[in-house]
């Protein structure tokens, strides 16, 4: 039995040299590669799993979470097969002002309209990774699109929701400054409409019969008077008259009522009290024969053939809107039409809860379609940007720390580049600020795989550069999806 376990010992250092002098043998030659200025990247194959390719090591194996076979690696990924040195030297996309933006982009040297020299911009300073070569048949079978960065007018239509209410400008509240009865309800149902001047009701009031009587005993005094009387006595009569007619006047008695009263004979038991405005009996308080006393609401009277659209605005788009722009408006209850009006005042503050702006937009109701408490769709249309670079919106990848878009640099060959948006605007176009020029060509599909395939070469970079033997990711590499290992 010793016998056994010595022979053991044996063949396990054995192997343990065996081992140990060929991690030497490794290291010595990569420590060599390095020293004689030949990169082992040049030469030096890397296989990978098809079905996880964050497995990434220097010999071929399984893979260690679905045990396949590893394949080899297109080393041509990162640096799209080209190994000259024209291949670092900085590329100028453009150049431009930067206090001008988008709309001072230029393809050569020059002046900006403010004087001063356009500045280049290169491109790697936009760069977002390295760029991808890809087989042309790969790119069909990926359904690849592109579209071409253009410059020109970019509009935003602002969409809100709103209710209609009747303008405050609009509402007459019928408000008694003398006491008495409602003898005749003429105004009798809420909702029915009264026109201009229409008598609402006949007030019976004892204070009214005064001074109905003081007018006719001054018209009366005015008028007995001897042609030879002086005239300082007439126009005493004739103040007598006027104070009668400005006491009625005052409680609101109209003008032709007051013309009755004088040229009467006797006080009218009950003096009619006509409607102000146009409009239709809303808050009816009073019925025929109540009695109401000075400073009570007897109704109120609504004109809706103007109403307001208080259209509630995101507080993202306040900076779109402003006085004077004009909105269409769409309800329920009539499809197929829409009314349009400008806006006339936006609120000054932003509701807590809903965080909205109202921008009140005044709507000409001349049939009456519109009511007050409906629902309006509004489509407030902003003034267009004039000279703005603009892309598709899906040829922008927003990550929510960088946005990127896909440059077509030749064929099979793709650029990410780094982008700032600005406006999105109709039609699904987003507004470019910095990073793309007009006329150059970008991905409008199929970009998210160009962006595994730039993020994958990227890290191969990175693992080329560290200098290591074991490519395998550790366990500082994080994985969306963890999988666990298949149990052999």
């Amino acid at each position: 039995m010793k016998s056994i376990a010595i022979a053991a010992s044996a063949v396990v250092l054995t192997l343990a040299s065996v081992f140990a002098v060929k991690v030497y043998t490794a290291r010595a030659q990569l420590k060599s590669d390095s020293v004689s200025g030949v990169s082992p990247n040049s030469f030096r194959q890397l296989w990978t799993c098809g079905m996880h390719p964050q497995v990434i090591q220097d010999h071929p194996g399984t893979c260690p979470i679905c045990h396949m076979k590893l394949v080899p690696l297109n080393m041509t990924l990162s640096n799209g097969g080209s190994g000259d040195s024209a291949s670092h030297q900085r590329r100028i996309l453009y150049y431009w002002d930067p206090m001008l933006g988008p709309s001072s982009i230029a393809h050569a040297p020059g002046k900006s309209a403010m004087g001063m020299d356009l500045v280049p911009v290169y491109e790697d300073e936009q760069s977002a990774g390295p760029a991808v070569r890809i087989d042309a048949t790969i790119v069909q079978n990926m359904g690849v699109r592109t579209a071409e960065v253009s410059c020109g007018p970019l509009e935003k239509t602002v969409r809100a929701m709103g209710m209609l209410e009747v303008p405050e400008t609009a509402q007459y509240e019928i408000n008694l400054k003398v006491s008495g009865w409602i003898k005749k309800l003429y105004a009798n149902q809420e909702g029915m409409h009264v026109h201009r001047g229409e008598a609402l009701f006949d007030l019976y009031s004892p204070d009214l019969q005064v001074a109905e009587e003081e007018l006719i005993d001054a018209v009366k005094s005015l008028a007995s008077l001897d042609p030879n009387s002086s005239d300082i006595l007439r126009v005493q009569a004739g103040n007598l008259v006027d104070s009668a007619e400005q006491k009625l006047r005052l409680w609101d008695v109209a003008d032709q009522d007051i013309d009755v009263i004088a040229h009467s004979q006797k006080a009218p038991d009950t003096v009619p009290f006509r409607n102000p405005g146009d409009g239709h009996v809303m808050d009816k308080m009073v019925v025929e024969g109540s009695a109401v006393q000075a400073g009570m609401k007897v109704m109120r009277i609504e004109d809706h053939t103007k109403l307001w659209l208080n259209a509630q605005v995101y507080e993202d788009d306040m900076a779109q809107i402003a006085l004077g722009q004009t909105v269409e408006a769409t309800v329920d209850a009539q499809p197929g039409k829409s009314y349009a009006g400008p806006i006339t005042f936006i609120y000054p503050h932003v509701d807590n809860t809903s965080r909205t702006v109202l921008a009140r937009v005044t709507l000409d109701n001349p049939n009456h379609e519109l009511s007050p408490g409906m629902y309006a769709t509004a489509k407030i249309i902003t003034k267009p940007v004039s000279d703005a670079v603009w892309v598709p919106r899906e040829a922008v990848i927003d990550t929510g720390t960088r946005q990127i878009a896909f440059v077509v640099m030749s064929q099979g060959q793709f650029q990410p580049r780094k982008v700032r948006m600005g406006l999105v605007g109709d039609g699904d176009r987003v507004q470019i600020l910095e990073g793309l020029a007009p006329g150059e060509v970008v991905v409008t599909s199929g970009q998210f795989l160009l962006d595994v395939e730039s993020r994958t070469a990227e890290a191969i970079d990175k693992l080329r550069q560290s200098g290591t033997n074991d490519l395998t990711p550790r366990s500082s590499v994080e994985l969306i999806h963890p999988i666990e290992p298949i149990a052999k």
